[in-house]
């Protein structure tokens, strides 16, 4: 037996029509030939576009920049793609299955084969919405296809006159029954590498004539038909006015949502922008402060450490003056050392003078020393003038009851004090007890 590639067109008027159209292909109404139960995984697939397919079609509308459509002008076409029930039950279909296996295998070859011939036909910018029924009696696809052509108006005058544009018509993608048998020719051709083929068409040209009885009773009954269906088309336009009006109200309400909150996060936004430019500016602020303080304290340290360089230089120079003195000194010390040692090893006096400890009681001492000791020793004398002040036996006549005090051994030792004098240096030999050898200056240099 033979199986058959079936496909049909059908005009779709924009605006309830449409919508009642995309109702049932997505099954956003009931549907009474529907199997409620079916085991199907997804009884709808929607292969192309969305679960709302009259905004697929206005999407698509827009997209070709199509905003003229007549009240009562058609938006779109019905594309019905099925395949005889004979073959669905040869791949292993059943009303009501889940496919699995190689019914499923079947199942997405057929459909990738109706997907390729509606692409290649119309064109992918062009279909709005392809849906797959699988709660029916046996499988079958509904596409929604905007009849659009890219051509020119010979209605148009003036500038527009020849200018290409996206166009609607119907007529030219649905022409005269002879184009449609070639378009169900080609249509069968795709399909054949899975086992269809094309029907046989109809007879033509036979009609018979009936008499004016039999015709009007045929419309009484066909009318009686009708009415149920006229009925049932009502149903369904009043339900597709309430889904319009719902979807109307929904989109309102979505738009006053997303405005409150497209106001409400611009608030926000600008809000947290105020609060960053104030934090860039006190960090700036501060950094600016922090950058002056350190410029400041950098100087001020700079300043310290070339003075303390300069102190540094001064001292370095004072200590190589210091050290040329110390020299010139220790050079000029040389010849007087050597002459108070002369000098103490052959003067009698100055051996007596000396006494045990020998030359660790001489010392070379400045003339402003010796002049202080001078001055002291004036002092001392010049207090009691009717007193002996001579020390005899290491006891002091002038203080005998302040033996050991600081002023009893200050005047002994003055008082054997004896002097080597020059111009400028003196030799002085001091050692405590009495003394009275007084040393007359002695050139030195």
């Amino acid at each position: 037996m033979k199986s058959f590639a079936i496909i049909r067109h059908d005009p779709i008027k924009h605006g309830r029509h449409l919508v009642a159209t995309g109702l049932h292909n997505a099954r956003g109404i009931p549907t009474p030939n529907a199997d409620r139960k079916a085991k199907a995984a997804v009884p709808v697939e929607l292969l192309i576009g969305t679960k709302k397919p009259w905004k697929d079609v206005a999407r698509v509308l827009d997209s070709l920049k199509i905003d003229k459509i007549k009240s009562d002008g058609n938006s779109a076409i019905e594309v019905f793609c099925g395949a005889s029930p004979e073959w669905w039950q040869s791949q292993g279909w059943a009303p009501g299955i889940n496919p699995t296996g190689e019914t499923r295998a079947a199942l997405r070859q057929w459909v990738d084969a109706n997907l390729t011939y509606a692409r290649t036909r119309f064109g992918p910018h062009l279909i709005a919405s392809a849906a797959l029924h699988l709660d029916e009696a046996s499988p079958h696809i509904h596409f929604l296809v905007v009849p659009a052509q890219y051509r020119a108006d010979g209605r148009e005058r003036g500038e527009k006159k020849g200018r290409l544009a996206w166009r609607l018509s119907t007529e030219k993608m649905l022409p005269n029954p002879k184009t449609m048998k070639a378009i169900v020719t080609e249509y069968a051709d795709a399909m054949a590498p899975l086992g269809l083929v094309r029907g046989e068409d109809r007879e033509s040209g036979r009609a018979r004539h009936r008499p004016l009885r039999e015709w009007q009773e045929e419309q009484v009954e066909l009318a009686a038909k009708m009415g149920g269906e006229v009925m049932k088309q009502q149903e369904l336009t009043d339900q597709a006015k309430a889904e319009a009006d719902r979807i109307r109200q929904e989109a309102a309400a979505y738009a006053a949502r997303v405005r409150a909150d497209a106001d409400r996060e611009a608030k926000a936004a600008k809000e947290l922008a105020a609060q960053e430019a104030e934090v860039r500016k006190r960090k700036d602020d501060a950094t600016n402060a922090a950058r002056i303080e350190l410029q400041r304290k950098t100087n001020e340290l700079v300043g310290i450490a070339a003075e303390m360089e300069v102190e540094r230089k001064a001292l370095q120079t004072m200590r190589g003056r210091l050290e040329s003195m110390i020299g010139k000194v220790e050079k000029m010390m040389e010849p007087i050392q050597a002459f108070a040692a002369k000098y103490l090893s052959a003067s009698p006096i100055a051996r007596s003078a000396m006494g045990a400890k020998g030359p660790d009681s001489v010392r070379i001492a400045s003339t402003t020393e010796v002049a202080e000791l001078e001055a002291m020793r004036k002092f001392m004398s010049g207090r009691g003038r009717d007193v002996d002040r001579r020390c005899v036996r290491g006891r002091c006549a002038a203080w005998p009851r302040k033996r050991g005090s600081a002023a009893y051994t200050r005047h002994c030792t003055i008082g054997a004090m004896s002097e080597l004098r020059t111009t400028d240096i003196s030799i002085i030999i001091a050692r405590p007890g009495p003394f009275k050898a007084t040393l007359s200056p002695v050139p030195i240099l």
